[in-house]
């Protein structure tokens, strides 16, 4: 493959960093351009072909805070909270939707020949049989999933307008190794390493299908083969083709960390919101059209978060 120049956003971020990674060690005659609101995170790939620009992107005149010209966009910045409240909808929509195509607008005056998009597996809320197959998409029935389709949508109409190609990658609950905090896999490790005699965690029957940052950074970067394949626009699932409850999650980290504490689950947190359903993203789309597939088991994976947590 000829040398590309790549621009991602939300390059700061936990996906993001990761995505800028793989991409300048493994293209090392391209260039990798990083865009993000935060100054250069401490963990920014340190490669010749990897540069780092800090710019908010809602509020920069992104003609003048981008490069001129690119070959691929990947674009993975934007809101991803699920299930905000009221107040917080209107600035999610902002953020994800006129975003995109504020994002859609300047890969067409930068000669982009691709466009990659980080959508959510919440473009399939209220859908309650999984595996959830590329083309069983309804209307979402949560806000962050409602502003990714329409996101996804807007590209669709774009790349068969003949501005580029597009990819829209819909993305099952990413864990690993620098992730927020906030996210509860990390939570749930905390918990559990804790000195505190009991371990308390909501509905244990609510399930996702948890994939490893790596994974889906490297599914980010098989992306790159659309440039030679004959497609215009298409969605695909980024997953496990596995959900795994919470109450599982918790069993295998409390295996790992060694605990013996106590370990309560509340009352399911799904009740009176059929908006959360449970996860499982089919993958056999992409991995015919790409070569894609997922290698990190849930163990390996959360073992390698659990030793990086520790290590902070």
């Amino acid at each position: 493959m000829s040398s590309l120049k790549i621009l991602v956003t939300g390059a700061s971020g936990f996906i993001g960093s990761k995505v800028s990674r793989i991409l300048a060690e493994t293209l090392p005659d391209s260039s990798v351009i990083g865009i993000g609101r935060k100054k250069m995170p401490s963990n920014a790939p340190d490669f010749p072909n990897y540069e780092y620009f800090s710019c908010d992107l809602l509020e920069n005149s992104l003609n003048n805070s981008l490069p001129g010209e690119v070959d691929v966009v990947m674009h993975l910045a934007g809101d991803r909270r699920t299930f905000v409240k009221p107040d917080d909808y209107t600035p999610q929509t902002y953020s994800n939707i006129v975003l995109t195509s504020n994002m859609a607008d300047y890969a067409y005056s930068a000669k982009a020949k691709l466009f990659i998009y980080a959508s959510s597996v919440y473009v399939y809320s209220g859908n309650t049989d999984p595996p959830f197959l590329e083309d069983s998409v309804a209307i979402p029935r949560e806000n962050l999933g409602a502003t990714k389709l329409a996101s996804e949508s807007l590209l669709k109409a774009r790349a068969y307008a003949g501005q580029f190609k597009a990819l829209s990658f819909r993305i099952g609950t990413v864990y690993g190794p620098g992730s927020s905090q906030g996210q509860f896999i990390p939570q749930a490790i905390e918990q559990l390493s804790s000195t505190d005699p009991v371990a308390k965690f909501g509905s244990g029957d609510v399930k996702r299908d948890f994939i490893f940052i790596d994974d889906v950074a490297q599914a980010f970067a098989a992306g790159i083969r659309s440039l030679d394949r004959n497609v215009t626009y298409d969605a695909f699932n980024i997953g496990t083709n596995t959900q795994t409850s919470i109450s599982e999650v918790v069993q295998i980290l409390v295996d790992l960390i060694g605990t013996k504490k106590q370990i309560e689950f509340t009352a399911s947190d799904k009740a009176g919101n059929d908006a959360d359903t449970d996860h499982q993203l089919d993958i056999k789309k992409i991995g015919s059209f790409l070569g894609w597939q997922p290698h990190v088991t849930l163990h390996e994976g959360f073992s390698r978060t659990i030793e990086s947590l520790n290590s902070t």
